[in-house]
């Protein structure tokens, strides 16, 4: 059974292994954990499998979540509904499941499962004005970055896998290391984090987040940290194609990083975590000047 304490006493342990996550990439022992649930969707293009899993005492609540799968022999026979077993490892930078077992057939009833979605935002598509609230508590407009490459990507503090929401920081921070040493790109380039947790993610929260990834005490004049109103947030994740909900006190999602071109409409959209930052950085470059 799930109690209120349980729950923020996980949220904290999160939090701190998304905190640790941020910083720079140290050779840490692999963590392994039994990992138990239900197979809610295979991908064999993306390599991983998408499991509603029971609690993980000591590191995450229950919640649905893709996972890299490295038994390559498991997707040709993983369907929706299974019950499997299988171990999951976490390093400094990756997760993975491995050691997968079949324990139990899919019913009837388990075609209605149905993996988290997002879908393509259209290239070319004006951004809305969309609306947010940063780090210090100021609001801010995403039209006040027009003239401007405004790369943008959805995270969440309390994300515990290192190869999601702590990776795409550690990116943005990259990204933003070699952005200031590039006089031809430093004051074009503009970072925006939009937290999907809203209701814990307020802005002294982010502004803590922000200092532990950006591996610099001043970030801020290239780098937002922002959330919202949960309407507010859901909006600008809806028309970037990321879909979310909240399940077992953590956020079940997928990745999206967007690139907004100085004209304010959709250049670019990386899904997933695999995009590098040089490939990123190479796309800001090639943006033509307004």
């Amino acid at each position: 059974m799930r109690t209120q304490e349980s729950v923020v006493l996980l949220a904290g342990l999160c939090l701190a292994l998304a905190l640790t996550a941020c910083r720079a990439e140290r050779p840490l022992p692999q963590r392994r954990f039994d990992l138990q649930g239900k197979v809610v969707g295979v991908d064999r293009g993306a390599g991983t499998v998408t499991v509603a899993h029971e609690a993980i005492p000591g590191y995450m609540p229950a919640m649905t979540m893709a996972y890299p799968l490295k038994d390559q022999w498991a997707f040709d026979v993983l369907k929706p509904g299974q019950t499997v077993t299988a171990t999951l490892v976490v390093t400094s930078a990756r997760s993975w499941l491995e050691g997968i077992v079949i324990t139990e057939a899919p019913t009837r009833e388990d075609a209605s499962l149905a993996p988290p979605e997002s879908t393509r935002p259209l290239m070319g598509v004006e951004v809305p004005d969309f609306s947010l609230v940063n780090q210090d508590g100021k609001r801010i407009h995403l039209h006040q970055f027009r003239g401007q490459a405004l790369l943008l990507t959805f995270i969440y503090t309390r994300c515990p896998l290192p190869d999601y929401c702590p990776l795409m920081s550690r990116n943005f921070a990259k990204i933003l290391a070699q952005a200031e040493g590039d006089p031809a790109i430093s004051h074009f380039t503009h970072l925006l984090s939009i937290s999907i947790d809203p209701q814990y993610d307020k802005p002294a929260v982010l502004r803590a987040y922000a200092l532990d990834c950006a591996g610099t005490p001043h970030p801020f004049d290239y780098w937002d940290f922002a959330s919202g109103t949960p309407d507010e947030v859901r909006k600008v994740a809806e028309f970037f194609g990321l879909k979310y909900w909240t399940e077992g006190g953590q956020i079940v999602h997928a990745l999206v990083t967007a690139l907004v071109g100085p004209d304010g409409k959709v250049a670019k959209v990386y899904r997933g975590n695999d995009w590098q930052p040089a490939d990123v950085l190479g796309d800001i470059r090639n943006l033509p000047r307004s």
